[in-house]
């Protein structure tokens, strides 16, 4: 898989639309006085960033101080996006749309345009910059007394890295002295961070063992190595000032009763826990389960491993078996942070959700807000919340796709070298074993040649038949790289000094010398997966039809409302080489993916409200392309026969004898009539 074919698969824009570009350059090149009017004076303070090292959009900015009572003024200065992108501008439908900046490995596709993510949002030292900030007055015990927000405007110090930070904090000598004037403060961040991990640690948060990889690319493009990415001592001091951060501002719009875009993170499943019981005791883990378990109730079992060559695989299967964190309009807490309230905040440059936060939080400081301004705000949190839930899944996958792509193609040259790993995942086909550097490869079981090899009923295991040797999850075994696959993403190992299985003797007028309990344990394991296999196959098949089916409907009545409305020619009015059929697909596309997730994770009403704003976004970016004006009559009407479609749909999703060869005459039936009865009504 190439680039292109990345962004195409998972519909990713790398340019934006002409109106946003237009509106991006005619932004200002620095801030002026009357951006600085009515906005509290912080240029005097020491506030810096902390960022990796090829970080260039630096959305938030920190300080901290003792005040005379002994507590912390901690200040998180976060970069003032609203000031810049008004509601409903072209940059912001394109923002909306995209939902979150998706980082490549080497390669950002911004959600913002570089003009802002890069430039005049950007925290940068030794400039003025717009901010929103954030004092929180806080207990040497790390509990908030109080707290300040305010509009303001900033200079940072310093452009600090997580690299040289952490060396400070360690004692390194260089660095101290180049970096002296803001030494002190970085010693009252480590202790003001520790102290804020302890309280939150002590209240149920959840502190999993999690690596993410870091991949070095040549000016080719080509991957020359793969390592873990480090996580130090200032990548935690950070976490934990964004965290406290991000709490306070969700609890301050809940105290003035605002809407807000809430970030939750529901209980695991019982389901989950019931299977977690059945496989931790097997790991050598005492795991007691119940419905109403608490976080610190997983957090005693991640302290039990702690140092153990389990501990990495225990806190990864404890991961798999939480929910989802997503977004929401409803506040129902963040179960592995153990918050009863949370938001996102702090990153308003690569995150929409922030972003309509920011709006929010912004109004709420200006004083009273009316019902109707409540109501616009109930609505930007219901569609901003679908939306950055779908775009932040997508973004997630295209990330982990292309690295997939790039570490195969870091071990295409490293055929028949031997490495250690551990087993991480047990198949009916094999099982995965992850290597130190966080490379995955396949050991197939066909190629376990010293016995039959077949999963165990509990699945976290393989054992072979007659000599029982076993594979489990947490395993830690060698392996040789067989074969690699870079196109299709593919890393198969084999485990290393396997003798191959001798064959058995025959005898005369007798079988393979196999038991008849073995030949029957394989017979029912054979059919097992053939059904598995089967019904897998045709869920599979089913899914992808009705998608098919249902997109392909929304993208042609849209390019037909589109057509009609400005006499476009079927494929001959063109923009930069795109058919306004493609931009119907566009149009449809994010209606679509919201759907799926919606009407999975979210309310109908919740669905059909992210939709009609993805359609009025949308739609406008292509008026803004061909420099035309929707009437918001006709505008209303696509809301209208879009959501009409969502509904039949999800009502086709609860109808399993429904038939699929009928569904896109239907769609386009409930199309023509909330067109006719809407104009009817006209």
């Amino acid at each position: 898989m190439n680039f292109v074919d990345l962004l195409s698969e998972y519909h990713i824009m790398p340019q934006f639309p002409p109106g946003a570009v237009k509106q991006a350059e005619r932004m200002p090149k620095a801030v002026s006085d009357a951006d600085l009017q009515g906005r509290k004076d912080l240029t005097d303070k020491l506030v810096i960033t902390i960022d990796g090292d090829d970080a260039k959009d630096f959305d938030d900015a920190v300080s901290v101080e003792v005040l005379e009572n002994g507590n912390y003024c901690l200040g998180v200065h976060i970069a003032d996006v609203t000031h810049y992108v008004s509601e409903g501008s072209p940059i912001d439908r394109a923002a909306f749309s995209r939902g979150t900046s998706v980082y490549l490995i080497d390669t950002v596709i911004p959600m913002l345009p570089f003009e802002l993510s890069n430039e005049l949002c950007s925290l940068k030292p030794g400039v003025i910059r717009l901010a929103v900030s954030v004092f929180m007055e806080i207990s040497p015990r790390g509990k908030v007394k109080s707290y300040e927000i305010c509009n303001s405007f900033i200079k940072s110090r310093e452009r600090m890295t997580y690299t040289n930070v952490t060396k400070i904090l360690e004692g390194d000598t260089e660095l101290c002295k180049k970096y002296e004037h803001i030494v002190p403060m970085l010693g009252l961040m480590k202790k003001l961070a520790e102290t804020l991990n302890k309280k939150r640690v002590s209240e149920g948060a959840i502190e999993f063992e999690t690596h993410e990889s870091k991949i070095t690319l040549d000016d080719k493009g080509f991957p020359v190595d793969v390592e873990r990415y480090p996580i130090t001592l200032s990548n935690n001091i950070i976490e934990e000032f964004m965290l406290i951060c991000n709490v306070t501002v969700a609890r301050h719009l809940v105290a003035k009763g605002l809407p807000c875009v809430f970030r939750v993170h529901e209980r695991p499943d019982f389901l989950r826990l019931e299977r977690l019981g059945e496989i931790l005791p097997l790991l050598g883990v005492d795991f007691k389960y119940s419905p109403d378990m608490r976080p610190k109730d997983f957090q005693r079992v991640l302290n039990d491993v702690k140092g153990t060559e389990k501990a990495e695989i225990i806190s990864y299967l404890l991961l798999r078996a939480m929910a989802k964190a997503k977004y929401s309009d409803v506040n129902c807490g963040h179960f592995g942070l153990g918050f009863d309230t949370y938001c996102h905040f702090t990153s308003p440059i690569r995150r929409y959700s922030d972003v309509a936060v920011h709006r929010i939080l912004k109004e709420s400081l200006k004083g009273e807000i009316s019902e109707k301004h409540r109501a616009h705000f109930k609505e930007l949190a219901v569609s901003s919340a679908v939306t950055a839930t779908v775009t932040e899944i997508n973004a997630a996958d295209a990330e982990i796709e292309w690295k997939s792509v790039k570490k195969a193609e870091y071990m295409q040259d490293k055929v028949g070298e031997r490495f250690e790993g551990v087993v991480t995942h047990i198949l009916s086909s094999g099982f995965f074993v992850e290597l130190p550097n966080t490379v995955e490869g396949f050991v197939a079981a066909r190629t376990l040649e010293d016995d039959v090899y077949v999963m165990t009923e509990n699945g976290v295991s393989m054992s072979g038949l007659k000599t029982k040797r076993t594979f489990t999850v947490g395993d830690t075994v060698k392996i040789k790289v067989a074969a690699v696959d870079a196109e299709r993403k593919y890393v198969d190992f084999e485990i290393a000094g396997m003798v191959k299985l001798r064959p058995m003797k025959r005898k005369s007028n007798r079988k393979e010398n196999i038991g008849k309990k073995e030949k029957k344990i394989l017979r029912e394991i054979n059919d097992t997966n053939r059904e598995e296999r089967f019904e897998k196959s045709e869920a599979r098949k089913k899914a992808i039809i009705e998608k098919e089916v249902f997109e392909n409907a929304v993208i042609s009545e849209i390019f037909d409302e589109l057509s009609a409305l400005h006499k476009f020619a079927r494929d001959e009015k063109r923009f930069v080489g795109v058919t306004l059929q493609d931009m119907a697909a566009r149009v449809a596309q994010p209606v679509f993916k919201s759907a799926l997730t919606g009407l999975t994770d979210f309310s109908a009403k919740a669905t059909m409200v992210s939709a009609a704003v993805n359609v009025k976004n949308t739609v406008n970016m292509i008026a803004d392309s061909f420099e035309f004006e929707i009437p918001d009559e006709r505008l209303e009407l696509l809301c209208e026969y879009t959501c009409a479609a969502l509904r039949h749909f999800e009502k086709c999703l609860r109808l399993d004898s429904f038939a699929i060869t009928k569904r896109e005459k239907e769609y386009s039936v409930i199309f023509r009539k909330t067109i006719n009865r809407k104009e009817n009504d006209q």
